[in-house]
């Protein structure tokens, strides 16, 4: 009797999670169905925890599985609980030493300000940690006024970008003067790309922010394309993008942008024991916990540095990344720009 009851709650465990996993299974290696719908988008936010369904389907599969059967289940189960979790687990501790940066390092701190209703001050304090230059999205009238009443536009006199009532505006600030090089067009949000000089080395950074997938799949694509056109010219010099790409790192636009290797993530998992790990940066503050990282730096070709630190600031529901890039060999003042 016990054995019936144990094997039909396997069952219940067993069918559920093995068309979970096949979902999510068909959702990462065949990408371009993310853009027929924004509910398969949103589908695919979930690859990430892919691992989900499949130990609830190995634990239905032990409790189905008879005699040693179910042993063998047990063991076969406990391995890819492990496998899947090492990953996750915190890194060995490392003596503090002194950060060596690169002559010409880029810092950058970016964030999603949620229709300019995160904490300025926050903003200020973080921004006051070796930042050269602060990339905004969602910037409104009213956060713009805000960042001057707080002294952020003398600590940065330069800025490119404009501010937009709603979710549109995007804004450049920085330490050293910036020039905008190339923006898109038609695209739902502000998206821009700007050049600046930092210890000799000229830098091609751009702000992001591409359309959400409740906007469609139809603008969720063209959006993410745009932006790959507009920094495409720019692949060879020092390029850095961050900002909300609305799309996790196995989406299809995501995809599609790093596809000929011409730029690459700061965030890549393997790196090591505790980096690079799968860092949610959104939802922040809500009911449901975060769960999809839709916030990135993309480095071009030779551009290198560390996994970028993830940053909480009240009142907006994206975290900030603050992000260290250091140029490639090579990429100088004296770089023309394109």
């Amino acid at each position: 009797m016990i054995g019936r009851a144990l094997r039909g709650a396997g069952w219940v465990l067993l069918i559920p999670g093995l068309l979970g996993a096949t979902a999510l299974l068909v959702l990462r290696q065949v990408t371009v169905v993310h853009t027929w719908h924004e509910y398969l988008i949103a589908a695919s936010s979930f690859i990430p925890l892919l691992w989900v369904p499949l130990l609830i389907a190995c634990l239905g599969l032990v409790l189905v599985l008879r005699s040693w059967w179910r042993l063998l289940g047990a063991s076969a189960t406990l391995a890819l609980a492990v496998t899947l979790a090492w990953p996750m687990l915190p890194g060995p501790e490392r003596e503090a030493v002194p950060e060596i940066m690169a002559p010409g390092t880029l810092s950058v701190l970016s964030l999603n300000v949620e229709y300019g209703s995160a904490d300025v001050e926050e903003l200020r304090g973080l921004s006051r940690q070796g930042v050269d230059a602060v990339a905004i999205q969602e910037i409104t009238p009213d956060f713009e006024a805000s960042l001057a009443a707080a002294g952020m536009f003398e600590a940065f006199p330069h800025r490119v970008g404009t501010s937009r009532e709603g979710a549109g505006g995007t804004m450049l600030l920085s330490r050293t003067p910036v020039d905008l090089v190339a923006s898109t067009e038609g695209t739902v949000f502000d998206n821009l790309l700007a050049t600046t000089t930092v210890d000799g080395s000229l830098w091609h950074l751009g702000v992001i922010h591409t359309a959400p997938p409740q906007m469609g799949a139809e603008a969720w694509t063209r959006d993410a394309a745009a932006v790959g056109e507009m920094v495409a010219p720019f692949a060879q010099k020092n390029l850095l993008l961050v900002g909300d790409f609305n799309a996790i790192e196995q989406h299809h636009t995501m995809r599609e942008l790093t596809a000929d290797g011409s730029l690459h993530s700061l965030a890549v998992a393997g790196r090591g024991r505790g980096e690079g790990l799968w860092e949610p940066t959104w939802p922040v503050g809500r009911t449901a916990p975060p769960f999809a990282r839709i916030d990135h730096a993309l480095a071009g070709e030779g551009v290198s540095g560390p996994v970028p630190t993830y940053l909480t600031v009240p009142g907006t529901d994206h975290r900030a990344l603050l992000v260290r890039a250091a140029p490639a060999l090579g990429g100088t003042a004296t770089d023309a720009v394109s």
